[in-house]
C-alpha cells in the first residue's frame, strides 16, 4: 500500500512587488489550504525558499539589461524603472528553487528574468523597438490581444486551447530565448507569450507566461 504524505498547506513562495497582496489573495482563493511565503531583499529571507512547496516569481520593475548585456540601453533607464537589489535576489532565488526541484510559475517580468538567467535576452521596449503596439497600457488600462499556443505544450495541456484572448500590460519581451527553454505561445505579431523547457520531463515543472 502507498504512504499517503499529509500536508497541514501548502507553501507557496511568492517574490515580492508592488502588487504583492494580488498574488497573495489569488493563492488564498485556491480550493486547499495554501500559505503563501513573500520572499524579498527587503526581508533578507531568500533561505525560507527552502519551507515552500512552489515558487511564484512575480511581475513589476524590468529587468535591468545590463544583465542580458545590453549596456548601450543604459542610459534609456529611469531609475524607478529597474531594481537592481531586486533583480540580484531573485537570481538567487531562481538558482535555490531549480537546486530544489521546485515547481515554478513565472509571470512578466518573472518570465523575462527566468530566460535572462539562462542566458536569453530581452527586448528592451516592444514599441520603439519593434514598432508593434497593442500589448501594453494604455492610460493605465489594460490592452487585450489574442495568444496562439504550440500544440502538444503543457500549456495547451493546462488550458484546453490553441487560441485565447489575454490581458496585456507590458512593454518588454522576450527576443532571444535562453538555453533549454522553448517558446510555447505567441501573439499574432511573433511576440513570445509563454515558455517552457525544451524537455519538460527531464526537469521541474516551469511555465513563463507574460
Amino acid at each position: 500500500m502507498k504512504t499517503r504524505i499529509l500536508m497541514n498547506s501548502i507553501k507557496i513562495g511568492i517574490t515580492d512587488c508592488a502588487r504583492y497582496g494580488n498574488y497573495e489573495r489569488w493563492m488564498l482563493d485556491a480550493p486547499e489550504k495554501v500559505d503563501p511565503i513573500r520572499l524579498s531583499y527587503h526581508l533578507s529571507n531568500l533561505d525560507d525558499i527552502e519551507k515552500c512547496h512552489g515558487l511564484i516569481l512575480s511581475g513589476g520593475e524590468d529587468v535591468d539589461p545590463r544583465r542580458y548585456k545590453r549596456p548601450d540601453l543604459s542610459g534609456r533607464i529611469e531609475l524607478t524603472d529597474i531594481d537592481e537589489k531586486r533583480d540580484d535576489f531573485e537570481i538567487e532565488i531562481i538558482k535555490y528553487a531549480l537546486q530544489l526541484k521546485l515547481p515554478i510559475l513565472a509571470i512578466c517580468r518573472g518570465m523575462q528574468l527566468f530566460n535572462v538567467y539562462h542566458g536569453g535576452t530581452l527586448l528592451y521596449d516592444i514599441p520603439s523597438m519593434t514598432k508593434i503596439i497593442g500589448h501594453a497600457k494604455i492610460q493605465g488600462v489594460d490592452q487585450r490581444h489574442d495568444v496562439f499556443v504550440r500544440d502538444g505544450a503543457f500549456l495547451k495541456e493546462i488550458t484546453g486551447c490553441l487560441k485565447g484572448a489575454v490581458n496585456s500590460a507590458h512593454h518588454q519581451c522576450i527576443e532571444k530565448v535562453g538555453a533549454n527553454l522553448a517558446v510555447v505561445a505567441k501573439a499574432e505579431e511573433s511576440v513570445i507569450e509563454a515558455i517552457e523547457w525544451k524537455a519538460p520531463c527531464e526537469n521541474p515543472y516551469f511555465l513563463g507566461v507574460q
